[in-house]
């Protein structure tokens, strides 16, 4: 359901999960990340084209299947594979670039439209959970990632203390904290998966959030809701209309409303953009949704 969201109108989701799939040991938010990027970037492909299929794929396989498929790490045992495909009917990627897709920074997007870190993020978590990434693509046939994670066996010593750990009685959690809210929050961020899951759940916090890929779209829609907006949450390096640019160009409209800058860059570095702004928090980036929840709640309640 919210691979879906990051897709357009044009642009199909096929899904095909394989039976008796096996365990893998790989850290569960990073891998939907990966899937996230490869996602997006399956959907520009077909969109530029005017449309098109993405389908995601996961199966068990043997090695030999696996080798079949591209899995070529030095480091296999021999033993079984887990695959998670992203696919698409677009264009494909021309020769010439294969050898560079996964190098940092480096993108064939206008400028302004992408960071080169998509495919280069995927690349580290697939290699940080052990596994193999492989792309195979024609020109005019579409492209295909395929993640392969080495199948997980626990031994029985493992297994016994896992057992034992969910046979013995569970401390007693202290009551979760009240997170919901109510307010409208201007959410500005030019990463779609990042905006859509921070969206998502800052909504089934009772939040009303307006969504702005841009400064520019950003700003229509603070002046459209002049007034009426609660707290601005923005990145800070942005294409076209950065974040502290937006802020001084939106603040005749958002008027005492707080505001919320997320970013990977370190506040002193765009500190000074800031000068005369009060009621401007920082919150570092990679985003951890809880934090992001709790902050937003004191931000509402201080304002």
């Amino acid at each position: 359901m919210l691979l879906r969201r990051l897709l357009r109108e044009d642009v199909k989701l096929e899904t095909d999960y394989g039976r008796n799939l096996p365990l893998v040991r790989a850290d569960k938010s990073q891998l939907e990340t990966a899937v996230m990027n490869l996602t997006v970037n399956a959907r520009d492909a077909v969109h530029a084209q005017g449309g098109g299929v993405v389908k995601i794929r996961t199966a068990r396989l043997s090695h030999a299947e696996a080798v079949k498929l591209g899995y070529a790490d030095d480091k296999a045992s021999g033993g079984e594979v887990a695959l998670i495909e992203v696919a698409d009917n677009g264009p494909g990627i021309p020769a010439d670039i294969r050898d560079k897709i996964f190098d940092p920074f480096f993108t064939t997007k206008p400028v302004g439209e992408g960071t080169g870190l998509g495919l280069a993020t995927v690349y580290g978590i697939v290699r940080q959970a052990d596994g193999w990434i492989h792309l195979e693509s024609a020109p005019g046939k579409g492209a295909a990632f395929r993640i392969f994670l080495p199948v997980y066996v626990p031994t029985a010593a493992q297994t016994a203390a896992a057992a034992v750990v969910a046979a013995a009685p569970q401390p007693q959690r202290p009551p979760a904290r009240d997170l919901s809210g109510v307010g409208r929050i201007l959410f500005v961020e030019d990463e779609d998966a990042v905006r859509v899951v921070a969206a998502r759940l800052l909504r089934a916090r009772g939040y009303e959030v307006l969504e702005a890929a841009d400064g520019e779209e950003a700003l229509e829609l603070a002046e459209e809701y002049a007034g009426k907006i609660d707290l601005l949450i923005s990145d800070v390096i942005m294409p076209g209309i950065d974040g502290p640019t937006l802020l001084k160009k939106a603040r005749g409209f958002l008027g005492d409303a707080p505001v919320m800058f997320i970013s990977g860059y370190a506040e002193a570095e765009f500190s000074d953009l800031l000068e005369d702004e009060k009621g401007v928090t920082f919150l570092p980036k990679p985003i951890d949704i809880k934090t992001l929840a709790e902050r937003v709640k004191q931000q509402l309640q201080a304002a």
